[in-house]
C-alpha cells in the first residue's frame, strides 16, 4: 500500500489461522481446534451476568474505567497486590501498550523462535529491532546459554511465552527467575496465556522486581475469547507507566462483567482444565503409536506434532472435510512439517482419534 508508513512496508505480517471454521460456526459438529480457544462454553454464571447486564446496565455510558471489583478479584486470584494488576482489551492489546511504552527507535527486542508471533509484528511496527533466538532441536530453550548471549545481543526487551506456543514446551521457572534477577537492565515479558493448564508462574517476582511483566488472558481456560479481555501482573511502577497511555474505555462493559463472573466460578474453569489435561494425555499416547506422527510433549491446551512422509497437507484437508480445523505451521521453515491441534474434552478428542485412524486406513 503506497500510503503505509516506511516501517510497515518492511515487516512480515503476523500469520493468522484459516477463517474456514467461522463459515460453519452454527454447525454443532464443528471442532475449531486451531486457535487454542476453550472448546466448551464458559461458566453459566457468565451467561446469567451478561443477560442481567443487557437488561439493567447503562449501555449509553462508557464502561467502568476503574473497575475496583475486577482489580480486587484479579488480585485475589493472582496473589499479588491490587497496584500490581491492570486489565486490558486482550493480552494482545497489552502487548501493544508495552511496545508503545517501552520501545524507542531501534531498541533491540529478543524473541525466541518458534513462538507466538504477534508481539514480534507489533514491536517491528513500532521500529523495534528484532533478534530471533532459536529453540533447540527438541524445542527447548537453553536458559544458561541465553544468559551468556544476552550480553552480546544486549536487548532492551526479552519476550518469552511459558508454556511456549506453538510447541507447548516449558521454560524452567527456577532458571528463569535467576535470569531475570541477574538481568536488571533487561525488561522481560513473560506471556502466561496457558498458565491455568500447567499452574506455573513467575508472577511472584513482580512485587520486588521492576523488570518483569507477566501477560495473561481470559481467552483460553476461561472460555471468553470473543470478549477480548486480558491483564498484566507487574511492579507498581510498570503499571503506572502503562496507565499513562492506556485507554481505560476500551475494555467493554460486557468483557468486564464476563471476567468477574468467570473468576467467581473458578470451579468451572478448574473442571475444564482437569478434563483437558486428561484428554491431552490420552491423545498424546495415541499419537505416539503412529510411526508417521511425532508429537511434542507440552504443557498447554494443545499438542504440536510433526507429520512425516509429506502427509501433513493431506491430513489437514481430510480433517477440514470432516469439520475439524487445526493450525498449519508450514509457513516457517523450522516447522514446515508441523501442525498444532487444540485439545478439547475426551469426547471431542475421541472424534479426532477416529478421524486420524480413518485417514491412516486409506494410506
Amino acid at each position: 500500500m503506497r500510503f503505509s508508513n516506511s516501517i510497515l512496508k518492511k515487516i512480515k505480517s503476523y500469520k493468522v489461522s484459516s477463517p474456514k471454521a467461522w463459515a460453519l460456526a452454527n454447525d454443532p459438529e464443528v471442532l475449531k481446534l486451531d486457535w487454542n480457544e476453550s472448546t466448551v462454553k464458559p461458566s453459566p454464571k457468565v451467561y446469567h451476568t451478561i443477560s442481567d447486564s443487557v437488561i439493567n446496565k447503562k449501555w449509553n455510558w462508557y464502561p467502568d474505567i476503574n473497575n475496583t471489583k475486577l482489580i480486587q478479584a484479579l488480585s485475589n486470584y493472582c496473589g499479588v497486590n491490587q497496584n500490581q494488576i491492570q486489565f486490558f482489551a486482550s493480552s494482545d492489546a497489552l502487548h501493544e501498550y508495552i511496545v508503545r511504552c517501552f520501545i524507542s527507535n531501534n531498541d533491540r527486542i529478543l524473541t525466541i523462535t518458534p513462538t507466538y508471533d504477534n508481539f514480534r509484528a507489533v514491536a517491528e511496527a513500532n521500529n523495534g529491532n528484532i533478534h530471533s533466538y532459536s529453540l533447540d532441536e527438541n524445542f527447548k530453550l537453553n536458559l544458561n546459554q541465553l544468559k551468556n548471549d544476552l550480553e552480546l545481543i544486549n536487548p532492551k526487551i526479552i519476550y518469552l511465552v511459558n508454556p511456549n506456543n506453538p510447541t507447548g514446551t516449558e521454560h524452567d521457572i527456577d532458571q528463569l527467575e535467576k535470569l531475570i534477577k541477574n538481568s536488571p537492565n533487561n525488561l522481560f515479558i513473560v506471556d502466561e496465556a496457558y498458565f491455568e493448564f500447567n499452574g506455573k508462574t513467575i508472577s511472584y517476582l513482580t512485587n520486588d522486581l521492576d523488570n518483569l511483566i507477566v501477560s495473561r488472558t481470559f481467552s483460553k481456560a476461561f472460555g471468553l475469547a470473543s470478549f477480548r479481555i486480558g491483564y498484566c501482573i507487574a511492579h507498581e511502577s510498570i503499571i503506572k507507566t502503562l496507565n499513562k497511555i492506556r485507554n481505560p474505555k476500551n475494555v467493554s462493559l460486557f468483557a468486564q462483567e464476563a471476567a468477574l463472573a468467570a473468576l467467581d466460578d473458578f470451579q468451572h474453569v478448574s473442571s475444564y482444565v482437569k478434563e483437558v489435561n486428561l484428554s491431552k494425555g490420552i491423545f498424546f499416547s495415541f499419537l505416539t503409536k503412529k510411526k508417521w506422527i511425532n508429537p511434542i510433549q507440552g504443557a498447554g491446551n494443545f499438542i504440536f506434532m510433526e507429520i512425516k512422509n509429506n502427509l501433513k497437507r493431506e491430513l489437514i484437508i481430510f480433517l477440514e472435510l470432516n469439520k475439524v480445523f487445526v493450525r498449519d505451521y508450514g509457513h516457517m521453515e523450522q516447522t514446515k512439517d508441523y501442525m498444532r491441534i487444540t485439545i478439547g474434552t475426551v469426547i471431542q478428542m475421541e472424534k479426532v482419534i477416529t478421524l486420524i485412524n480413518s485417514f491412516e486406513s486409506k494410506l
